[in-house]
């Protein structure tokens, strides 16, 4: 089966034709348009000559399956509201649609066969991410399933802040904006070159980041007893990260009888392009 699969983001559109072997086929990947025209010309353009037996799409936002529409708001507001069953309606062709972190969960499906139940993180400007029991993607009947960044992991703070706003990316940027009482236009990497050479308040701020990422990835580990949680994200292709998260985990387990073990993590196998694997495993959900 030949997929037309789409990763829609806030920032770029990007387009693959993917099939049983999972090579990306024929891709494109321009900026997001302003409105809801141009994101409908770039999938007739991406379909042009092509054979395809289904369309697959990753959006931001929770899904509505029934209806076809995607809730919430995102950064990328025209695509909210409308049937994306009946935008597409004319291709007379299968339609996928699933939320975006969660595509990045069904991506790991396409590593290996024998792994069953796994969460996945998606830690970027907040913390979104999926929960994969029996290989079957677990939505919940409001698809509030794998939205972790809701959850409290320090109730001391007021008002209180959840899980997102204590150690996504965003958080460690406003964390060093604030801190260092100058914007340098800071990012997750810059942050982590300066900590490198030095920055006192950069890594302090890491370390912050770090600690409330591993007290939240272990209550998820103790809820679901998942084989392995996958990070996602571009910070996790920084193995500094990976590891100073691993070893944070490892400290709670040594200083707290309450955790006799700690969770294996990973970082996600596709990087750049889960959004469009993980669109296409869906396929099979």
């Amino acid at each position: 089966m030949n997929v037309a699969c789409f990763d829609i983001g806030g920032t770029g559109l990007k387009f693959a034709l993917i099939g049983q072997d999972l090579v990306l086929k024929d891709k494109k990947e321009v900026p997001t348009p302003k409105e809801l025209e141009g994101l409908l010309a770039f999938i007739a353009d991406c379909l042009q000559g092509k054979k395809v037996d289904a369309l697959s799409f990753s959006f931001p936002g929770a899904i509505d399956k029934d209806r076809g529409q995607i809730m919430g708001i995102s950064a990328v507001p025209y695509i909210h509201g409308p049937s994306w069953y009946d935008l597409l309606a004319d291709y007379h062709l299968p339609i996928y649609l699933e939320n975006d972190a969660n595509c990045v969960g069904l991506s790991q499906l396409a590593i290996s066969k024998e792994i069953k139940n796994f969460m996945c993180v998606v830690c970027g400007t907040g913390i979104g991410g999926a929960l994969v029991i029996d290989r079957k993607l677990i939505a919940g009947p409001k698809a509030f399933a794998g939205e972790y960044g809701c959850m409290i992991v320090d109730s001391s703070q007021k008002p209180i802040q959840n899980w997102s706003q204590l150690a996504s990316t965003g958080s460690l940027v406003r964390q060093v904006t604030k801190e260092s009482h100058k914007d340098l236009g800071w990012t997750g990497r810059k942050i982590f070159e300066a900590a490198a050479n030095g920055d006192q308040t950069c890594q302090n701020a890491i370390n912050r980041m770090i600690r409330y990422l591993a007290i939240g990835m272990m209550n998820l580990y103790y809820c679901c007893d998942p084989e392995m949680i996958f990070i996602g994200g571009g910070i996790s292709q920084n193995p500094d990260f990976i590891n100073q998260l691993k070893e944070e985990l490892q400290q709670l387990t040594a200083n707290y009888e309450g955790f006799p073990v700690a969770p294996e993590i990973a970082a996600c196998h596709y990087h750049q392009d889960a959004n469009l694997i993980g669109a296409y495993m869906n396929t099979f959900q």
